[in-house]
């Protein structure tokens, strides 16, 4: 390669035989272009540099099973409000199987469901009780009041 010539990636001539090189284009220092804002809103993201992901544990939930205990004490607690307030003594009996089933459901682990299930039991039994009394009574006058007709 004695005395060839030949031209960089930054255009500078290279002259292989000299020692000297020599620059065939004057640098050119390049300033960012600045783009104007489109529609009033300026980008401040734009000299943000990307960060790296925090590298945080992720945390596996327990693998909790449901108690299927605690789930059929609530829906029958739930049941006895229901049916407590609408014939009485069978709204009471739907109560007293919620609370065997909380009962059992809370020897096996504490949940707030069996909980639930017990509370909605005993608020049906004490509906079934009072339904069931009050229409004992009203039958009763209602037979007593019949027979002061005939």
């Amino acid at each position: 390669m004695d005395g060839q010539n030949f031209e960089n990636e930054n255009n500078v001539t290279v002259d292989t035989t000299a020692t000297e090189v020599s620059s065939a284009a004057e640098t050119v220092q390049e300033t960012p272009v600045t783009e104007q804002p489109v529609n009033n809103y300026q980008d401040y993201t734009a000299n943000v540099q990307p960060q790296a992901a925090a590298t945080a544990p992720v945390q596996q939930p327990e693998n909790k099973e449901t108690n299927v205990l605690a789930i059929v004490s609530l829906v029958l607690g739930i049941l006895s409000i229901v049916l407590g307030c609408c014939t009485g003594w069978i709204g009471a009996l739907f109560g007293i199987g919620g609370i065997i089933c909380a009962v059992f459901a809370n020897k096996q682990g504490k949940t707030g469901l069996a909980k639930a299930g017990l509370i909605c039991s005993i608020i049906g039994i004490v509906l079934g009780i009072i339904i069931t009394i009050l229409a004992a009574v009203f039958s009763v006058a209602f037979m007593s009041e019949l027979a002061n007709y005939y």
